[in-house]
């Protein structure tokens, strides 16, 4: 008869397999130590740089977090069997006093992950951080050729200008995007450029001459967060290092993001340095100058004879 915690042995067995295929993996084995013979519910035996190498997991698939004692009895029975690692996998999690002695004997603790699986009752979130790169005041200057008066009446607005009918914020929209993406001002961005040919631009209905155009963009950067989940589809997560371990071939999850739920997040965040075979998540949020959705978008790039961008950075 199975006895409690079988199946959280079987799915902590597999982990492991994942983690390292060429280890023999063994669940609920029994092993004959200095005291007789005692259980393992997982052995793991493999090879590092040649030389063998045992792991020793205890598996809790318990409704409370695992408590100091399990950290105490663990370490004493490593020694017992010469362990050359040990790791306690909790479906429950852990007391903080456990993870502190924990760490501090260099065992490893450990919940088991397998997206989709009832029998896994850990939960992982892990606070996702953007960066905000924000478009917060556009202001456009138009230039008639030498020698012409401008025909634009005081306090005309861009939704008015058109280039063969068709909206001239339709294309400084996409271009507030890439000036953001490529510079990633924190105060003044300025971009000019001039025509090889007047065109057909017209304002209101009414045709008007332009031969150069300067787009000055007043923008901003800011640091947003949320919390999000975090899931394998067979893997784990490191209670002492905050950090999910995906095994090869496996896949890594992340739940649902709400644009609605973003919040300030004070500060720059730090950026620590990636170990070998590590990877984080970093996101970059746009908000440049809205699109006239009921139009299309004038083709200008063919019509652009020189062009130039300047960017006033501030240490703010």
């Amino acid at each position: 008869m199975a006895k409690l915690g079988d199946e959280y042995q079987e799915i902590v067995g597999a982990v492991e397999r994942a983690l390292d295929p060429g280890a023999i993996v063994r669940v609920g084995v029994w092993v004959v130590g200095p005291d007789g013979r005692r259980d393992l519910d997982v052995e793991v035996r493999g090879t590092i740089d040649g030389k063998p190498h045992f792991i020793q997991i205890e598996c809790k698939d318990w409704a409370d977090p695992v408590g100091i004692s399990v950290v105490d009895a663990l370490d004493s029975k490593r020694r017992d069997f010469d362990a050359d690692r040990a790791v306690i996998y909790s479906n429950s999690g852990f007391t903080e006093p456990a993870l502190r002695k924990a760490a501090r004997l260099a065992i490893g603790m450990a919940s088991a992950l397998k997206a989709g699986d009832h029998r896994v009752k850990v939960s992982v979130h892990k606070e996702l951080i953007a960066k905000r790169l924000s478009v917060d005041h556009v202001r456009v200057t138009l230039y008639p050729p030498p020698g012409l008066e401008p025909r634009f009446p005081d306090g005309w607005e861009l939704a008015g200008l058109a280039y063969e009918g068709q909206p001239l914020q339709n294309w400084i929209s996409p271009l507030t995007r890439r000036l953001l993406a490529e510079h990633e001002p924190r105060s003044t961005l300025i971009f000019t450029c001039t025509f090889r040919t007047q065109g057909l631009w017209s304002y209101q209905g009414e045709a008007v001459d332009v031969a150069a155009m300067k787009v000055s963009l007043e923008c901003s950067r800011s640091w947003v967060a949320q919390t999000v989940r975090e899931d394998v589809t067979l893997g784990l997560y490191d209670h002492i290092r905050g950090t999910v371990t995906v095994p090869d071939r496996q896949g890594y999850l992340l739940g649902l993001i709400d644009q609605e739920a973003w919040r300030p997040f004070d500060g720059e965040p730090e950026q620590p340095p990636l170990t070998q075979n590590s990877f984080n998540i970093s996101l970059t949020l746009f908000h440049s100058l809205s699109r006239l959705d009921e139009s299309g978008t004038p083709n200008l790039d063919y019509l652009i004879l020189e062009q130039k961008t300047e960017s006033e950075r501030s240490d703010a």
